[in-house]
């Protein structure tokens, strides 16, 4: 009876360090699979951009921002889509394939 009850105390806790590793590994490579992509914007329709050449989709909560450049100095303000134009220079935060943040770079160009 005893041996019985420690195998099924030893399965029960396979179990659950198994799916505390799963859940955790989903997180840690989401939080570590990211990169950021620079480039001219050639396009922007509906919730895709294409950066020089490679589309990406965008995600509706996606941050934006402007980036300006005064005397050497660095300025970051709010910004919308409405703010990205054809032409512009991006640095875009991007998990897999789809868009979470966008740097329009007024200062280049």
């Amino acid at each position: 009876m005893e041996v019985r009850r420690n195998l099924i105390f030893k399965l029960i806790l396979m179990l659950i360090l198994t799916g505390a590793i799963c859940v955790g590994g989903l997180s840690v490579s989401f939080a570590q699979g990211h990169y950021y992509f620079n480039g001219k914007v050639i396009s922007i329709e509906g919730h895709f951009i294409n950066i020089s050449g490679k589309t990406f989709k965008i995600v509706s909560e996606c941050k934006v921002s402007i980036q300006k450049e005064k005397n050497g100095i660095f300025f970051q303000s709010p910004a919308s889509w409405k703010n990205i134009k054809i032409g512009d220079w991006v640095t875009v935060k991007v998990v897999y394939d789809t868009v979470y943040e966008i740097l329009i770079e007024r200062y280049k160009k």
